[in-house]
């Protein structure tokens, strides 16, 4: 089958009361990242954050959306890409590694979350405008990452049958499970 030939079979689309949780989630999770961050005069928020509104709020069942993966899995990105700008400095191949390093933890640890994957490309392609300390993984990266999940807990909790989360924040599950 060709991509342009037309012949895919495209997704149902959601329904009205989904389209309206994806916009009121996703509206009211950057809101209080802005707020908080004006409240504070600290950075609450970073560009990944948007796309991690798009899985919360469209695929919340999927592992990609849980608490676990949403927070470590910005975490884990965000340190690798600290830990290769003050290591290696900014270079393709800095850049490239921690990209994939941040790949690799991610699947090791258990806690694969795709907007974390821009982290290390967003604290590398802009260290030359933005001087990157190590609180910088405290605010916005996980300080910002609860605020989401809380968020996410309450839009995707509020008057629905299914709940949110589907498992929780274990770093490892026992040999039993």
């Amino acid at each position: 089958m060709s991509l342009l030939s037309g012949k895919e079979k495209l997704a149902p689309i959601p329904s009205f009361n989904t389209i309206i949780r994806g916009f009121w989630g996703g509206s009211i999770s950057i809101f209080i990242l802005l707020i908080l961050g004006k409240l504070t005069n600290h950075l609450w928020i970073m560009a990944p954050f948007g796309a991690t509104c798009v899985i919360l709020y469209t695929v919340a069942q999927s592992p990609l959306a849980q608490p676990r993966n949403v927070i470590f899995g910005h975490f884990i990105s965000a340190f690798i890409g600290m830990c290769f700008l003050k290591i290696f400095g900014v270079n393709f191949l800095s850049i490239a590694f921690s990209v994939g390093g941040a790949i690799a933890l991610m699947q090791f640890f258990r806690c694969v979350h795709p907007p974390a994957g821009a982290n290390p490309l967003v604290i590398l392609l802009t260290a030359n405008t933005f001087h990157y300390e190590w609180s910088f993984l405290a605010l916005p990266v996980l300080l910002g990452a609860i605020v989401l999940v809380l968020v996410a807990y309450c839009v995707n909790n509020f008057k629905t049958e299914s709940k949110w989360p589907t498992y929780g924040l274990a770093l490892w599950k026992s040999k039993s499970e």
